[in-house]
């Protein structure tokens, strides 16, 4: 009687939620310091994810257009980015420090995947996005939610089946985890100076109204 009913924290803020939730308060060999916030962050994710996947399927492709370089220069730089948080989870997981390892994935699809890349990528409103950045996109995306699903199942699990076709009895559970390979440091560190220049700017505009 001395912590709140799991079941029904999952009827509130629903299963992935509450473990989200936990898993990122929960560093290694620490007692839990609970508060209905952490659940609450966790469904927010969850709602983040669901809209991200929302935004891209719903757009219109068109095969014959071209390519335009800032989407290239965004894939490739979310290319080097996932590879990064790839080796840097790797890591986390073998020293068994999960909480590090969710915040990690955690911070790649929201600040980095959602608040980013997707900016950069996305089409003109009303305009359709050219095939290949929307494969690349779907590739990303698929990235992400094998690297979310130890820690979210259900929400990766239903998100995979329809971000392509799948064959018969094909899981999520069953796909491997990709392996980071080399990148260059020179794309992450020229695009975290465009985000202080797009940060700095907001801030100008911000304070002149």
């Amino acid at each position: 009687g001395n912590s709140p009913d799991p079941l029904e924290l999952i009827a509130k803020y629903g299963a992935d939620g509450v473990r989200m939730g936990i898993m990122l308060a929960a560093p290694a060999g620490h007692d839990i310091m609970y508060d209905d916030s952490l659940c609450e962050q966790g469904r927010n994710f969850c709602n983040k994810i669901w809209n991200a996947f929302r935004l891209v399927k719903g757009w219109q492709v068109d095969a014959s257009a071209p390519q335009p370089d800032s989407s290239k220069e965004g894939i490739e730089w979310m290319g080097a980015r996932i590879n990064n948080t790839l080796a840097e989870v790797a890591d986390l997981m073998g020293k068994f420090r999960i909480s590090e390892a969710l915040m990690a994935v955690y911070r790649l699809f929201w600040d980095e995947f959602s608040s980013w890349y997707l900016e950069v990528i996305k089409p003109a409103y009303g305009s359709p996005v050219d095939a290949a950045t929307y494969e690349k996109t779907l590739d990303y995306f698929d990235t992400l939610l094998r690297l979310l699903h130890p820690f979210m199942p259900f929400i990766t699990e239903e998100l995979w089946q329809h971000l392509r076709d799948r064959a018969e009895g094909e899981s999520i559970m069953y796909a491997r985890l990709p392996e980071a390979v080399e990148y260059d440091d020179a794309i992450l560190a020229r695009f975290e100076h465009l985000k202080e220049v797009v940060a700095g700017i907001r801030t100008v505009r911000k304070q002149k109204q």
